[in-house]
C-alpha cells in the first residue's frame, strides 16, 4: 500500500521531529478508531465513551492519583503522546513542528528528543506537586493529564533561551524575536492558571518550561542534560540487548593521512567559527534567511554533536 510505504519512508528518513509527530498522530488515530468500533459494538456513543473512559484511555493518559499511578507508571511517558480531540492534536503538532525545526536544526535531533521526554516528565512532576502539596492544591485538583504540551513547551522555551535574539516571521505579526514569543506564552499560561482554565495542564506547561530554561542555561555552560539523558538510555538499551559499542575510528585527513591533534583542533575551530557566523545571521535575520548550504552545515554539525 503506497500510503503505508510513504509513512515508513518518512519514519526512516524524517528524523526525530517527524517521528514524534507520527507517534502522536498514530496514538490519536488508534483511540479514534477504537472508539468508532466500540460505537458499533455498543450501539450507543454514550456507552462507547464510557467503555473507552474506563478501559482504554486510562492506560495511556496519566493521573495525579498516586495509587493509580503506581499501578500504571508508564503513563508518565504515554500521556505526552496522547490527545483528546482533533484541535488539541492539531495545535500541539503545529507548535511541535514550529519549535522542533528550530531546535533540531540548531541543537540536533538527539537533544530534541531529550528535551521532549525530560520536559514532559518535568511537567508531570510539577503537576503532581501542585495536586498534593498543601496550599498549592488551590490551583488545581485531583485528576488526569494528557497531551504533548509540556514536552513542546520544554522544546520551545529551550530554543528561546538558547537563542533569545533569533528572529522568526509570523503570519500577520511579521518578524518577532523568540524571547518575546516565550514571554507571551508563559504569561498566557499564568493567566490560565489564575482563571482556572485547565489549571493542571497549564501547570504542567510551566514544568516543561522550567526544564527547557534550565537545560538551555546549563548547555551554555557545557552541561548537556538532554544529550546525556539520551546517551544514558542508549547505554541501558545496549546493556539489555547485549550489544557491543562501535569500535574506535582513526580520524583521517582528506588525503588519507592521520590528523595530528593540532590539525584536528584547528579544523574544529574553523568549523565552529563558521557555525557562529550562521547563528549570528539567524539572530539578525531569522532562520528562513539561511541558504540551503548554511542549513545543511547546521544540520550536519548538530548531528555530529559539535555544539
Amino acid at each position: 500500500m503506497s500510503v503505508w510505504n510513504d509513512i515508513k519512508g518518512m519514519w526512516r528518513s524524517g528524523g526525530v521531529l517527524l517521528r514524534l509527530i507520527i507517534i502522536n498522530v498514530a496514538v490519536f488515530l488508534f483511540l479514534l478508531l477504537t472508539g468508532l468500533v466500540m460505537i458499533m459494538v455498543e450501539g450507543s456513543p454514550q456507552l462507547a465513551d464510557q467503555w473507552m473512559g474506563h478501559y482504554i484511555n486510562p492506560w495511556l493518559a496519566s493521573t495525579s492519583d498516586l495509587g493509580a499511578l503506581l499501578l500504571k507508571p508508564w503513563t508518565a511517558i504515554t500521556y505526552m503522546f496522547t490527545h483528546e480531540g482533533v484541535m488539541h492534536l492539531v495545535f500541539n503538532m503545529f507548535m511541535l513542528w514550529f519549535s522542533g525545526r528550530l531546535f533540531g536544526d540548531l541543537l540536533g535531533d538527539r537533544r530534541l528528543l531529550g528535551n521532549y521526554l525530560l520536559g514532559g516528565l518535568a511537567g508531570f512532576a510539577l503537576f503532581l506537586l501542585f495536586a498534593h502539596v498543601g496550599p498549592l492544591r488551590a490551583y488545581t485538583s485531583m485528576g488526569g493529564i494528557v497531551g504533548a504540551s509540556a514536552s513542546i513547551t520544554a522544546v520551545f522555551i529551550g530554543i528561546a533561551v538558547y537563542q533569545p535574539e533569533m528572529v522568526v516571521r509570523l503570519f500577520l505579526f511579521g518578524a518577532v524575536r523568540l524571547k518575546w514569543l516565550a514571554v507571551i506564552f508563559l504569561l498566557l499560561d499564568l493567566i490560565s492558571i489564575r482563571d482556572g482554565d485547565n489549571s493542571g495542564g497549564h501547570i504542567a506547561h510551566l514544568g516543561g518550561a522550567l526544564y527547557g530554561y534550565l537545560a538551555a542555561t546549563q548547555l551554555k555552560k557545557g552541561n548537556d542534560w538532554s544529550l546525556g539523558f539520551i546517551n544514558g538510555l542508549e547505554r541501558i538499551g545496549k546493556a539489555l540487548t547485549f550489544q557491543r559499542g562501535p569500535r574506535l575510528k582513526v580520524v583521517q585527513s582528506p588525503r588519507g593521512k592521520r590528523m595530528s591533534d593540532i590539525d584536528y583542533n584547528a579544523t574544529r575551530k574553523a568549523e565552529q567559527a563558521n557555525i557562529d557566523v550562521i547563528l549570528d545571521k539567524i539572530s539578525r535575520s531569522g532562520y528562513e534567511s539561511l541558504s540551503k548550504t548554511e542549513k545543511d552545515i547546521l544540520f550536519k554539525a548538530s548531528n555530529d554533536g559539535k555544539r
